[in-house]
């Protein structure tokens, strides 16, 4: 018996294209005029619309939805930001950028002296020391320290904390006292730890001075100390911060931390002298300008601006600061 063959069954032509063909055929013999038409199709074209407006309209909201949330969602602006700053560093070969990324401004100045009007890229606070006061203190930027709603009178719980981003190995430690973080025994570390919890008189002050730089103590941080009621939400989180403490020590010398970008210092507990010195651009301009930060007060500075020193308290309460620094694409 022979095999028997394999016929493919003809595609039936889909319902709708029949419909349209029926439709077109019946068109052809009514011969209808050009306004009779455009009413019998109008209902068609409204739907057409219709589905046009919803399509993008979903479309847009979804887009929308995306950059709400790059934007207002921490987390996912980081990494937004992340993968931004890698698309622009692959974009280099092709454009490169640095120019307006390093520039003061991205308007040049014109150079009223020359004949041929040439235009230069020059510092828009030379000349202008109103510029160059640009910093803010805040007199009500937060609680006193016994209202803290982390700490309040909890002293042993803020000192539990410290000890934490102590053995955290923070970046820029500095004092006074024989001590190291990464190489300290258990007895070092609690002797530092003492030093926190005594508030009387002492013989022979102290500071510590540390930056916390990796992510896991910059979270714990956040916890610890609250954003202040001013600061912007389209700011970027602080990439780093510092926390200074001291109590009892006089010294003439300044420390003089290395800070970049946004700054705003919050004095949280006791109060602190700093001093604010101009940079090369407004040395002519203006002078050193000594600030005193209360308890609850809070200094904001750009470090292209301003470089600030401070002197640890003298006092004999332990005196605590915490540093925040911000990107300047604020």
């Amino acid at each position: 018996m022979p095999p028997a063959k394999v016929v493919a069954a003809p595609k039936a032509e889909p319902a709708l294209d029949t419909s349209f063909r029926e439709l077109l055929k019946a068109i052809e013999k009514a011969h209808p005029s050009e306004r009779d038409l455009y009413e019998v199709f109008a209902p068609v074209r409204r739907r057409i619309w219709r589905s046009l407006c919803i399509r993008w309209l979903t479309r847009v909201a979804c887009l929308l939805t995306i950059c709400l949330t790059v934007y207002y969602v921490p987390s996912v602006n980081w990494h937004a930001t992340a993968v931004g700053r890698l698309f622009m560093i692959e974009l280099l070969p092709y454009w490169d950028w640095t120019p307006l990324y390093r520039g003061k401004c991205l308007i040049a100045k014109s150079k009223e002296n020359t004949a041929s009007k040439a235009y230069e890229t020059t510092p828009f606070f030379s000349d202008d020391c109103v510029v160059c006061q640009n910093y803010v203190v805040v007199s009500d930027a937060q609680s006193p320290w016994i209202e803290h709603a982390r700490y309040g009178a909890d002293w042993g719980s803020f000192q539990n904390d410290v000890e934490d981003l102590l053995l955290a190995n923070p970046c820029d430690f500095r004092t006074n006292l024989l001590f190291k973080p990464t190489s300290a025994k258990s007895a070092a570390l609690a002797r530092m730890v003492e030093l926190l919890a005594d508030d009387r008189a002492t013989e022979h002050g102290w500071f510590v001075q540390l930056r916390n730089c990796a992510l896991r103590t910059v979270k714990k941080t956040r916890l610890m100390f609250a954003k202040p009621y001013f600061y912007a939400t389209h700011w970027e989180p602080p990439y780093t911060n510092w926390m200074l403490l001291s109590r009892g020590f006089r010294s003439a010398s300044e420390i003089t931390p290395k800070m970049a970008g946004l700054v705003i210092v919050q004095q949280m507990r006791s109060q602190l002298g700093v001093v604010l010195r101009p940079r090369a651009e407004c040395e002519r301009s203006c002078g050193p300008l000594p600030v005193t930060l209360a308890e609850g007060q809070s200094l904001l500075f750009s470090s292209t601006l301003w470089s600030l020193s401070y002197e640890p308290s003298g006092r004999n309460q332990t005196s605590v600061t915490f540093v925040t620094e911000t990107y300047e694409s604020v």
